[in-house]
């Protein structure tokens, strides 16, 4: 129906949580796995914009590696990927002591995710992190992606060389939710 409408250049933004269907369906509440790639089938059937999404948790983050490489085998034909960090808001604010996970603590895993997608010639992008929680080399990868209205900088921040290419913290952040490592960057080294 949505296809019928005629409407040029939507893209559709598809959360799949894990490769693991009781993980994702645990993080959405509902026993949505096989829906959600039923759609996103559906979707490929008529030729739309697909972008495939995961919100790094404490509950998923271990698995971004096998996600990367199921989402790079299970759908090549999705235009881009997004791999980012927790907004602390609803149910995510409720449950942080489940979901929160320090973002420092998933480099090796997301790494080797962007790896996995790189490989698979799909377009990968990472919202939502500091670039100072993130090592150099993924920084080509890192995009502003928080809204202006809901976008904040620490006091810390403002000494940063980096400060107007970071993509920042959402204002709901303030005082739960963000990473312990974050930090000005100075040109020449962190």
């Amino acid at each position: 129906k949505i296809v019928a409408l005629g409407h040029q250049g939507i893209s559709f933004h598809v959360p799949i949580y894990s490769d693991a269907e009781h993980i994702h369906n645990q993080i959405t509440g509902m026993d949505s796995f096989y829906r959600t790639i039923k759609g996103l089938y559906n979707l490929s059937r008529f030729d739309q914009q697909i972008e495939i999404r995961i919100v790094v948790t404490a509950l998923n983050s271990k698995r971004l590696p096998q996600w990367a490489t199921f989402v790079a085998r299970n759908f090549p034909f999705v235009s881009h990927n997004a791999i980012m960090g927790l907004e602390p808001m609803g149910k995510a604010l409720t449950n942080i002591s489940t979901v929160w996970v320090e973002p420092y603590e998933t480099i090796d895993d997301l790494t080797q995710a962007i790896r996995n997608l790189k490989r698979a010639d799909i377009p990968i992008s990472i919202y939502n992190y500091q670039l100072c929680t993130l090592p150099e080399s993924l920084w080509q990868y890192a995009r502003r992606s928080i809204s202006d209205w809901k976008n904040i900088f620490f006091s810390t921040c403002q000494g940063c060389d980096l400060i107007s290419q970071c993509g920042g913290l959402f204002n709901s952040q303030k005082s739960i939710g963000h990473s312990r490592h974050i930090h000005p960057i100075k040109r020449g080294g962190q």
